[in-house]
């Protein structure tokens, strides 16, 4: 009898192991360097096609609550072109189009404040210019050395971060300002300061977000410095009446200042929407210490290991950093509410607990349930799982689903009712731990009660008129937009029908799939497009497909095609696929302009846009998609300050740029599957929640045309996968050339009701 181990067998075994370990080490070291592929600035500088990306480049972790990022001088975004600075301040969201947070900054400066920072032109006191080849951001920590002379560093936690001041050598005392009566959203409605020894402690009550004046915010923080200050003064801006504790003043402040002899300042800061003892217990949790470079390197792990749900290998490092640059900033917000407790200020104004699931907040729905949301569910289930299950709290403590709430409230920024797709679509990728019915619930509820309302808004604003003739008829309101209105409550519709299948409930999938092709009531077969229509029934005059009449943030040349779920009959009620391509021809032949709209073209700044060049595979001209796509990446993204051709809108247009780059696109918001382009990089690896995804395209990217596509090993005929397939696959392999393939296969799946 031959005995079980042999040297022959023990000696292929280590073989075994030691490839193992160095597949595992090899990973672990592409893991750990991915924070490297990030440049925080990007989106920072105006771009090519004259907009912003709105990020901001400070040090935060995946969707941390804290964000402590620098604030520039009259100016509610950073830019890269102005770098003066009026301080640090603790709460940002990355992208939106519009002012949000900014709060509790601190200004590092030399000497004593001499008069309130809000009184007229004293602002200008208080501020230091810096040079960018002495400002450093990674993920997690951004540094920076002012013209003053003080060398600034900031590192995140979750709920709290640490900073360190350096100060340069002189007479004067060293000061840490707290201007707590400026921020960057249209109005503070009031402050609190209390200064005791090391600590500062208070709130700011701020809102009006994106200028919508009706919502409000209460943020606590802690702060805590290592060194006792030789003086500290708590001040109202308005009254210039110092004291150490300042309660519910419309302008508080305050200052810290210490001998000159103290060169060096560490200030801790927790953060919390519930209480200042929350912020102080969520500090005292996450850090401690005072190690700022231990709170760095536990944020470059926590960023490696987010970012290391996809590893790259081979590509141009533009191309990588584009790609991760990109994660980075989709994987920002949404962002944790609850404190380390649990405890969050519900949407009702009540403390409760999260309990096993984690409550975020700041969502910005309209912009990010067509591709964000797809891409959260993919890889992080679980987090997907825990926002999906805050929007139905916040439906079930304000009334209503929000359309962009805002910390524990609604802003009501952008139309439609976008929750309802973002529910959809973390459902349909998989994203399936959270209470799916209860959500379905209050989907309906609004997409059926002209009264539900979230606050002071209802949700679904002119519902009877839309139930009644199929739209909304145009008013001539600023911002309202009847025909984007129209449908986006008829994408919502869709993923209400869509939800409701999943779930086994077939009426509401049915009645509101026959609801979602109401499309038709605006298309106007004269011109071929969608259109506003009047009160009166009547389409408005003097139409031009660049016209932006009776649009939000767009024209008729981009709207026509948001019917994502049923681009087979829009194909069709075009012209036909050769109508159809030619005209799509024409609409990718310019970009878009923002800051001088300028005709029939593509907008990829703005998210209605957004899956357009993949309409191409439903015309049987998938390699224009492929052509498009790539000229579209290459043109208007960079790894460089003006690298995101529009606003960010909290990691959308970034979302965009990894599937791009993956080779395929979530093209119908509300369903499981994805359509296809040719990839970027020869290999990608992604991290589906726990099963690990290969994507493979040879050639890549110098071979733009695909020529083939498997799933681990079965053809794809129709430019479509199925999420059901690919979550479960171990290998996608695209087979490029140099020449396009011209045999279109079978389209992409498109739903239609059997009645419409």
């Amino acid at each position: 009898m031959k005995p079980l181990i042999t040297r022959r067998n023990l000696l292929i075994a280590r073989c075994i192991i030691f490839f193992l370990v160095a597949l595992i080490e090899s990973s672990l070291s592409m893991a750990a360097d991915l924070a490297t592929q990030v440049n925080p600035f990007v989106g920072t500088k105006i771009s090519s096609l004259n907009d912003y990306g709105n990020t901001v480049p400070g040090a935060v972790q995946p969707f941390g609550m804290l964000d402590w990022s620098p604030d520039m001088v009259d100016k509610p975004f950073y830019r890269w072109e102005t770098p003066v600075t009026r301080g640090y301040s603790i709460t940002h969201t990355s992208g939106p189009g519009c002012a949000q947070f900014g709060d509790a900054p601190v200004f590092p400066m030399d000497g004593l404040p001499q008069e309130s920072p809000s009184k007229p032109g004293a602002e200008r006191r208080y501020q230091a210019g810096f040079r960018h080849a002495d400002e450093v951001a990674e993920p997690g920590y951004y540094a920076v050395t002012l013209d003053s002379g003080i060398h600034v560093q900031l590192a995140a936690q979750v709920r709290s971060g640490i900073a360190e001041f350096r100060f340069p050598p002189g007479a004067e005392p060293h000061t840490l300002l707290f201007d707590l009566g400026h921020n960057v959203s249209p109005n503070i409605y009031a402050t609190e300061i209390r200064i005791q020894g090391k600590q500062v402690t208070g709130s700011i009550t701020s809102g009006n977000n994106c200028g919508f004046g009706k919502n409000r915010y209460r943020v606590y923080f802690a702060f805590e410095t290592d060194r006792t200050p030789q003086s500290a003064v708590a001040f109202d801006e308005l009254k210039e009446e110092a004291k150490q504790t300042i309660d519910k003043a419309s302008r508080a402040g305050g200052y810290l200042s210490f001998p000159s002899s103290v060169r060096i300042v560490r200030l801790k800061v927790g953060l919390s929407y519930v209480s200042a003892i929350n912020a102080e217990t969520n500090l005292k949790s996450e850090i401690p210490g005072w190690d700022l470079q231990h709170v760095r390197r536990q944020a470059r792990a926590a960023w490696d290991d987010a970012l290391g749900h996809a590893l790259v290998k081979g590509g141009s490092q533009d191309d990588r950093k584009v790609f991760y640059t990109a994660l980075y900033h989709a994987l920002l917000d949404p962002s944790v509410f609850s404190d380390v407790n649990g405890e969050y200020i519900g949407f009702e104004g009540h403390v409760h607990n999260a309990g096993k699931h984690t409550q975020y907040a700041n969502f910005s729905a309209w912009d990010i349930y067509r591709s964000e949301v797809p891409l959260l569910a993919m890889l992080f289930p679980k987090i997907a799982s825990d926002m999906a299950q805050s929007l139905v709290m916040d439906a079930e403590q304000g009334g209503g689903l929000p359309v962009f709430p805002v910390a524990n409230d609604e802003a009501h920024a952008m139309v439609g009712d976008p929750s309802d797709s973002i529910l959809a679509g973390f459902y349909a990728f998989g994203a399936h731990n959270f209470k799916a019915h209860a959500a379905l619930k209050a989907m309906l509820r609004g997409a059926n009660d002209p009264h539900t309302s979230v606050h002071q808004w209802i949700e679904r604003p002119y519902l009877e008129e839309y139930m009644r003739q199929g739209y909304v008829s145009d008013r001539d309101i600023p911002g309202e937009g009847a025909a984007s209105v129209t449908l986006e409550y008829q994408n919502a519709d869709f993923a209400i029908s869509r939800m409701a299948a999943a779930l086994g409930d077939v009426d509401d999938a049915t009645t509101f799939l026959r609801r979602s092709a109401r499309w038709r009531t605006l298309f106007d077969p004269e011109t071929e497009y969608i259109r506003a229509r009047r009160l009166n029934g009547q389409f408005l005059p003097n139409f031009s497909p660049a016209s932006q009449a009776g649009f939000v943030e767009g024209n008729a040349a981009q709207y026509t095609w948001m019917v994502p779920y049923d681009l087979k009959d829009v194909i069709q009620a075009v012209g036909g696929p050769d109508s159809a391509t030619a005209r799509l021809d024409n609409y990718f032949s310019k970009y878009y302009l923002w800051d001088k709209p300028n005709g029939p073209y593509f907008a990829i700044g703005n998210e209605p846009s957004f899956g357009n060049p993949w309409i191409y595979n439903w015309t049987g001209h998938p390699w224009r998609t492929q052509e498009v796509v790539r000229k579209t990446l290459r043109d208007l993204f960079s790894p460089r300050p003006d690298g995101l051709p529009g606003n960010d809108d909290l990691g959308a247009t970034s979302s965009w740029a990894i599937f791009a780059e993956l080779g395929f696109y979530p093209e119908i918001p509300g369903v499981g599957g994805v359509t296809l382009n040719s990839p970027v990089f020869p290999e990608v690896t992604l991290l589906l929640g726990n099963h690990p995804l290969r994507i493979t395209a040879p050639g890549a990217p110098s071979k733009l045309y695909v020529q083939d596509v498997d799933l681990d090993g079965q053809p794809v005929r129709n430019w479509w996968i199925n999420w059901e397939q690919l979550s479960k696959a171990s290998n996608l392999t695209f087979t490029l050339s140099s020449k396009p393939n011209h045999n279109p296969d079978e389209a992409p799946p498109s739903f239609a009701p059997a009645n419409p």
